[in-house]
């Protein structure tokens, strides 16, 4: 603050902890006339509009900062984030492939990657970022979650099965990493398996209608 030299940016920091996102904003963009170049103020707009879901305002700010700053790798990171949302996938790519460039280590850069493929339909590419971060982390959680997403809606459930059974092992697993297993299960004929698996997600999340619906269709269809 004191390197503005002004009152008004411990008003606009009021204005976020009041929840007056607009009113910050205002603020910041005010201060952002008299020092154009502060990537301070520009980051600061950027996240702002991050949290009010104006992605392309929030994007532009970002790219703002990279004239300045190029070799922010965090600001890549966050600007691909953002890219993402705006379903920008093949320009969120290209930010989040500068850090891998870059040689820094930042996981989470290619769990984004893998969702930008998958949501453009790549699902390979998604499954090798995801192979490409389970080699640096093998018990990723997230990376073995998507990755069994990839697998499975490829139709290779018998390589999605070990990535599924790796989260339920965990402490406290997700109830959808229960269903997923569940439905894999099921594609692999392994139907004791699934219904033991929708069990748990029932026990878990009681109102469940997806589980419930796999859970019936097994007791009808395949009980022994």
């Amino acid at each position: 603050m004191k390197e503005f030299g002004d009152y008004r940016l411990e008003e606009a920091y009021t204005h976020v902890l009041n929840g007056d996102i607009r009113e910050a904003v205002s603020v910041f963009e005010a201060k952002l006339e008299e020092f154009p170049d502060s990537t301070h103020l520009l980051m600061e707009v950027a996240s702002l509009y991050y949290i009010l879901g104006e992605m392309n305002k929030c994007i532009c700010s970002y790219k703002k900062v990279l004239k300045l700053r190029p070799e922010s790798i965090f600001v890549y990171y966050r600007m691909g984030v953002a890219m993402y949302r705006a379903t920008l996938f093949s320009q969120a790519i290209e930010a989040f492939t500068k850090i891998i460039e870059s040689g820094k280590y930042m996981p989470m850069t290619y769990i984004w990657m893998g969702l930008c493929y998958y949501h453009m339909g790549k699902e390979e590419d998604s499954i090798e970022s995801y192979r490409r971060l389970l080699e640096l982390c093998p018990d990723t959680t997230m990376a073995n979650y998507y990755m069994g997403i990839a697998l499975k809606a490829t139709g290779r459930y018998d390589e999605a099965l070990p990535h599924f059974e790796k989260l339920v092992k965990d402490n406290n697993p997700h109830v959808s990493a229960h269903y997923h297993l569940g439905r894999t299960y099921m594609r692999t004929f392994k139907y004791d398996l699934a219904k033991e698996e929708f069990k748990k997600v029932l026990q878990l999340d009681p109102y469940n209608n997806n589980a419930q619906e796999m859970y019936d269709y097994i007791c009808d269809d395949h009980s022994f």
